[in-house]
């Protein structure tokens, strides 16, 4: 897995100055609407945040973000984020 890039270089006018939590949220959405996490498929975050080189909080946020966009759904505080979006639906 490719990490997620810290904050910019001071002066790069090319920097992507995006949240970490926006842009692990950005990769997750993609490959659930790719259907390389499937309906039903657990998003634990303490391994999205090991894969993805980034803090558990930046993946809770990242997870949150995609729960409120109907991606992932969560049925209680102690369990892991599901996947829950259908293509189509």
């Amino acid at each position: 897995m490719e990490a997620i890039s810290d904050l910019p270089v001071l002066h790069d006018m090319d920097a992507d100055y995006t949240p970490q939590y926006v842009k692990l949220a950005r990769i997750l959405r993609d490959k659930i609407e790719s259907r390389h996490y499937q309906q039903g498929h657990p998003l634990p975050a303490a391994k999205l945040a090991g894969e993805h080189e980034v803090s558990v909080h930046v993946a809770w946020h990242a997870l949150e973000m995609l729960a409120a966009n109907k991606y992932v759904h969560r049925s209680g505080s102690f369990s892991p984020y599901v996947v829950t979006w259908q293509a189509g639906a």
